[in-house]
């Protein structure tokens, strides 16, 4: 049975992301960091989960359970923080409500982190002020930002200057994006349509544009299968899980009764994929197991199938809980 933690941090917590690990082969990651918005001093925060109780400098037993999160460093932050991505083992970037994004590294041998480089201003409405950056999506040294303003913006770790910006991405806010590969990335927007672009071809018309909704309901995430990237996952404004096959000249599609409020994260797991994670502002988070399923992997999710189970844990968005299991 899997076990699971919970703590109380007093701040509205926006993003949560495990720290990679350094070696695919060892143990698994005991750091995970998170970022706050809604404050009037937002701060990324990194935290560790303990393997047993430990004692106080007075020598007394803590009241700490066993793989409880133990806050280790605390940064202040401009604006909130809409968007955490690892772009490796050592750093993390970071989207910022004021529109720009910053990358921090891993202290070595110290468990803080420190700026490293920042692209301000990556996101502004047409007439004026910044608009806020909404999502970031990783590959390899590459990081590509999503705002408000309807652009995309690819960045290269080692260069100050954007390698590529997508002008003509959306008419509307860019809510979640994700690399297919390292040529291609899908978005997700306010008008409820998935469009996908060829960076080596003429950017400001998209490849593919998929409405999931003749209502246009708002997509508000999106993610890639890790081992078949023409399968995207997208969680919607009406509690709507689809799972999409791009292949498919007509968009081979499923659309499941997820959550009865808007889903916020949707997640394949990275190394078993027939396991799926989605969250919701309704309070609770979903575990989907399409295991014993079918093979067809747009259907293979279907709750009403095999082992296929909606939900095992509520969420609170007030605090930090945090799943302690094989899957992670």
């Amino acid at each position: 049975m899997d076990e699971y933690s919970v703590k109380f941090v007093a701040k509205k917590i926006s993003k949560i992301r495990w720290r990679p690990k350094l070696d695919p082969k060892g143990p698994q990651s005991r750091t995970f960091a998170t970022g706050s918005w809604d404050d009037q001093n937002n701060c990324i925060a990194l935290w560790q989960i303990l393997d047993r109780p430990i004692a106080s400098e007075n020598g007394d037993a803590e009241s700490l359970l066993v793989h409880e999160p133990q806050k280790v460093f605390e940064t202040s932050h401009v604006g909130d923080i809409m968007d955490l991505k690892y772009v490796n083992h050592d750093l993390m970037a970071v989207a910022s409500s004021t529109g720009s994004v910053s990358l921090l590294k891993h202290r070595s041998n110290t468990e803080a982190v420190t700026p490293v480089c920042a692209w301000d201003k990556l996101h502004q409405f047409q007439f004026g002020g910044s608009a806020p950056c909404t999502c970031l999506a990783t590959h390899n040294e590459w990081i590509a930002s999503g705002g408000e303003d309807g652009r995309a913006v690819l960045l290269a770790i080692d260069q100050q200057a954007p390698l590529q910006t997508l002008d003509k991405v959306d008419s509307c806010a860019i809510n979640d994006l994700s690399f297919l590969k390292q040529s291609e990335i899908i978005t997700v927007n306010s008008f409820g349509q998935l469009k996908t672009f060829d960076l080596r071809q003429d950017t400001s018309r998209e490849s593919q544009i998929l409405s999931v909704t003749e209502t246009h309901t708002p997509l508000l995430c999106v993610a890639r299968h890790p081992g078949q990237p023409h399968i995207v996952a997208t969680g919607g404004y009406d509690g709507m899980l689809t799972i999409c096959d791009l292949r498919q000249e007509r968009f081979h599609m499923t659309r499941m009764e997820a959550h009865t409020g808007p889903v916020w994260e949707v997640k394949f797991h990275p190394v078993h994929p027939n396991h799926l994670f989605t969250c919701s502002d309704d309070g609770s988070l979903w575990h989907w197991d399409s295991t014993d399923c079918a093979t067809d992997p747009v259907q293979s999710f279907m709750p009403s199938k095999g082992k296929c189970r909606p939900p095992m844990f509520p969420y609170f968005t007030v605090g930090i809980r945090v799943l302690i299991s094989s899957l992670l």
